[in-house]
């Protein structure tokens, strides 16, 4: 053990360099999200929408956006982001910015015969909200509608044969309706005339057109912050959260928040996007979109991945820092399939089963190798153990290195290790590793590279241990430790 000495406290570490925003650092904690894949190619059996059919595809049998809330909130995940416009073009709120949309369509005019929505975005919302998870917007800057590259046969002489105007050398402006239909969604209003809030903004830059059509991001971002100031804002590069690389659930272990360009150069390649860039120009930490098929549109002839393969993806995405966005598609009836549902929830049971074991408690012994100012109250190792997200185990300025170490009252068999960075002050550390003892007698379970956010360790190999010990090795600014954990089970 070790004793701190006992010096009027200092203030709080300054912060480093790059820091999150209060919206990125809510979302952070979101961790587990879902993604929803339902349009038109929901019937047509596509995945971008060549076909370009007419709105009357659209015709779901027995639609229940009520049905995708209770079901992601009942798995434990924290919100859902719905496809308002894939890559097709057809949109799935009621807009005045073009006539292929879903209101255009017999489903929908049925409906509103019968009194009832056809705005499927905002019957979304309003489920989301019912059961108390979070909702957000996927708009697809690439429209394969107003592409000229793209062929629309289907649509020729009917009203959908609207102006082609995708592409930097076409007459007239994409970015106005772009922004004209972002406008839209992100001051959308539920029922009782409420703004509903958006906590991510989802702008994909796929295309595999020749096209070449130059986004107005700088528009784009300011209509956001000035409707939803508390949405993130998602894409290659940020501005506020990147892809992380592949669309499979998985990162690299070293993993930085930050990466040094923006939308508008040119685009990091999938390990660079993985790894992030340490002390980068800008905290944009990534996200995983992965799927719970094979496709992101619902596909007859698929089945869902196992719950194994689910938790596995979640230990390489969340257990790297990592948020994870999972698609879970409607079918063609307009809910989640029974199968996935049964999926997410065998996941949900395997990660509560993995997860809710601590082993750490606050009434624990805690020492470190020093304290900031000597102030234990403020930051002392003990709270580590608390469960706050504002507080950590702070050095004073001129140390990078140091050792925490939490006494248990008993041997216990650890089979996974949980670390959390405190970023709100920036990501610092660069080198660490946790050792387990009995009795002093310590062996090595964790070498880490990069930290940030959360770690999760799932050991090759149970141990015994009635101490746990971690060591910082390298940080570029006093490390700053915001919880420690142990899972497992009492001997």
């Amino acid at each position: 053990m070790w004793l701190a000495c006992t010096v009027a406290a200092e203030i709080a570490p300054a912060s480093y360099l790059r820091t999150p925003s209060a919206r990125q650092l809510a979302w952070h904690q979101l961790e587990y999200y879902a993604f929803i894949h339902f349009g038109p190619n929901t019937f047509t059996n596509e995945e971008w929408g060549r076909s370009q059919s007419t709105p009357d595809v659209f015709n779901p049998t027995a639609l229940d956006t009520d049905q995708w809330a209770k079901g992601f909130a009942d798995a434990g995940m924290s919100g859902m982001i719905l496809t308002a416009k894939h890559h097709d073009g057809m949109a799935l709120w009621a807009t005045n910015t073009t006539n292929y949309k879903i209101g255009n369509g017999k489903w929908a005019k049925d409906r509103i015969a019968d009194g009832l929505s056809a705005d499927v975005v905002r019957m979304a919302a309003a489920s989301a909200q019912k059961y108390g998870i979070k909702f957000g917007i996927y708009l697809s800057p690439w429209d394969i509608h107003r592409d000229p590259a793209m062929p629309k046969p289907n649509l020729t002489g009917t009203i959908y044969d609207e102006p082609q105007i995708f592409g930097d050398n076409t007459t007239g402006d994409y970015n106005d309706l772009y922004a004209r239909q972002l406008t839209e969604l992100v001051t959308l209003k539920y029922d009782n005339g409420s703004q509903g809030p958006l906590f991510e903004l989802w702008l994909d830059g796929a295309s595999s057109s020749d096209t070449v059509q130059t986004f107005d991001w700088a528009r784009f971002r300011d209509i956001i912050r000035e409707n939803q100031p508390d949405a993130v804002m998602w894409g290659h590069q940020g501005v506020d959260a990147r892809w992380v690389g592949n669309e499979d659930g998985y990162t690299l272990p070293t993993n930085w928040h930050t990466i040094s360009r923006t939308q508008d150069q040119t685009h990091y390649e999938g390990e660079e996007l993985q790894t992030g860039v340490r002390d980068g120009l800008y905290w944009t930490p990534a996200e995983a979109d992965a799927r719970i098929r094979d496709g992101w549109f619902w596909h007859a002839n698929e089945k869902p991945k196992s719950a194994d393969a689910l938790m596995k993806m979640y230990m390489e995405c969340v257990g790297q820092s990592v948020s994870l966005l999972l698609d879970v598609p409607p079918d063609t009836t307009g809910q989640i399939a029974k199968e996935d549902l049964e999926v997410l929830q065998q996941f949900k049971e395997q990660r509560d089963a993995f997860l809710k074991r601590p082993l750490l408690t606050p009434n624990l012994n805690v020492s470190a190798s020093s304290v900031r100012g000597g102030d234990n109250t403020q930051f002392g190792p003990a709270n580590v153990l608390d469960a706050s997200a504002g507080t950590y185990w702070a050095m004073n300025d001129n140390e990078t290195t140091g050792v925490l170490e939490i006494h248990l009252d008993n041997v216990y068999i650890i089979d996974a290790i949980i670390l959390q960075e405190h970023i709100a002050l920036g990501q610092r550390i660069g080198g660490y590793a946790v050792d387990a003892g009995v009795d002093g007698a310590y062996s090595r379970i964790v070498n880490g590279t990069s930290l940030g956010y959360k770690r999760i360790w799932n050991l090759t190999t149970s141990v015994e241990a009635n101490e746990i010990r971690l060591q910082i090795f390298q940080a570029n600014a006093t490390p700053l430790i915001n919880s420690v954990q142990a899972l497992g089970f009492k001997k």
